[in-house]
């Protein structure tokens, strides 16, 4: 069942929150210069002639800390560094593994069965070894299981790690949990915007938009939606449209509201198809608005098919 990003327009607020679901992640990439020969030992000379930093003498709690964010990618550069950097990221490599093998397991792909106990256990074996991923989906199989102090304990370790995902999903649980804790809430939710979860930033607006564990701010809700549309949350794009239309936290832009709303019916919102099809109507665009409402009618926006049964059958006939 779709949910709605915003209530019906007898509501009296527009927008409001949703539940706690998987969080997308993203690692953008980063030119490097050509390193030491894999496993070779740096030069102590070279190093104390040029002054450049000797890397393997970074402690391997530190360097573990610091990687148990990482992607496979980036686990797997760090590794190419020098031997001690490479002993030292070996448990992560393995969660890594762990990680695949239990997505398999969750998702039912790569011909096994769906199967969460056997997904939770690779999960686990993944957190033991350091991998804040990991630790999020064991955190959301928990979640799902109902046993949301475990989900909020796997949480807390991957946001302690610096782990975006994890810090969204805390503050999502603070605002879901029982009793819930907004201030605490706004707190992860803030420093995993920060880190460009687009998630976050969705959810972070709408709480300085509906003043939950902060003072109500609109101009400050508006920016971190746009944030979010930009970064290709969908939700975010709708809300933002709404902005610019009513001029809530953002200057009123008929231009800019129909080019998010636009966006938003193009990735699939439901509420946007609908909305951006009564536009397309009233500027005599027929035929797109028809495609738009029929759209929204699969999409569960069942106020579309009374629209449609507003215009004579020989437009409508076309394309039903």
């Amino acid at each position: 069942m779709n949910k709605k990003t915003r209530p019906d327009r007898s509501d009296a607020s527009w927008f409001i929150a949703f539940p706690l679901s998987k969080p997308d992640g993203r690692q953008g990439k980063t030119k490097s210069s050509r390193g030491p020969k894999f496993g070779s030992k740096p030069s102590s000379s070279s190093s104390s002639q040029t002054g450049d930093p000797d890397f393997s003498a970074l402690p391997f709690d530190i360097l573990a800390k610091i990687a148990a964010p990482f992607n496979f990618p980036n686990l797997l550069a760090a590794s190419l560094v020098c031997r001690s950097w490479r002993d030292a990221l070996r448990p992560l490599r393995e969660a890594m593994v762990l990680l695949r093998h239990g997505k398999r397991f969750k998702h039912g792909r790569g011909g096994v069965r769906r199967n969460l106990e056997k997904a939770l256990g690779s999960f686990l074996k993944g957190a033991e070894r350091g991998s804040t991923l990991a630790m999020v989906d064991a955190g959301l199989i928990y979640w799902e299981k109902g046993q949301k102090e475990a989900a909020i304990a796997f949480y807390q370790r991957a946001a302690s790690l610096g782990d975006p995902a994890g810090q969204c999903n805390l503050g999502i649980s603070y605002l879901h949990g029982e009793p819930q804790d907004h201030k605490e809430a706004i707190k992860w939710l803030h420093r995993a915007s920060v880190g460009g979860h687009v998630r976050a930033q969705y959810q972070l607006a709408l709480c300085l938009h509906q003043g939950l564990g902060v003072d109500r701010n609109l101009q400050e809700a508006a920016r971190w939606y746009l944030e979010a549309a930009e970064g290709g949350y969908v939700r975010a794009m709708y809300n933002a449209s709404l902005c610019y239309t009513f001029g809530e936290g953002l200057s009123h832009s008929r231009r800019q509201a129909r080019k998010w709303m636009k966006r938003a019916a193009d990735r699939g919102h439901g509420k946007a198809q609908f909305e951006h099809g009564l536009a397309l109507f009233s500027e005599g665009e027929m035929m797109k608005a028809v495609v738009y409402l029929e759209l929204a009618i699969r999409s569960g926006e069942t106020a579309a098919s009374h629209v449609k049964k507003c215009y004579p059958s020989a437009t409508i006939g076309k394309f039903s």
